[in-house]
């Protein structure tokens, strides 16, 4: 009973590291088509778009984590300590990420 009740915090957990996540990329998005270097957009460097793909890539497999877990729950699966435990440790672990990506290359 007490795990069936972690999986539910674990996977709420993920849910918010993945909007902090979305946050971030968000934010960079507006920072690097508002801001211009070497005479046009920063968003036309491709080492920047490279940098925004890896934090999409990032969010979209925390999504897609999270995703698994709820439609695993909402088809009568008693436990989904497995799903909500991989979704959990990756948007936990990809939201810091994408944060300091954010901030590192983007302000």
């Amino acid at each position: 009973m007490a795990m069936a009740t972690l999986d539910i915090f674990r996977s709420t957990a993920a849910a918010v590291a993945l909007g902090f996540a979305r946050h971030a990329l968000d934010e960079a998005l507006e920072r690097v088509k508002s801001r211009k270097m070497f005479g046009s957009p920063m968003s036309n460097l491709k080492l920047i778009q490279a940098k925004l793909g890896d934090m999409s890539l990032d969010i979209d497999a925390s999504a897609l984590l999270i995703y698994r877990a709820a439609w695993t729950k909402d088809n009568s699966a008693d436990r989904i300590t497995r799903e909500a435990t991989m979704a959990k440790l990756f948007a936990t672990e990809a939201a810091p990420t994408c944060y300091r990506r954010s901030c590192k290359n983007f302000w």
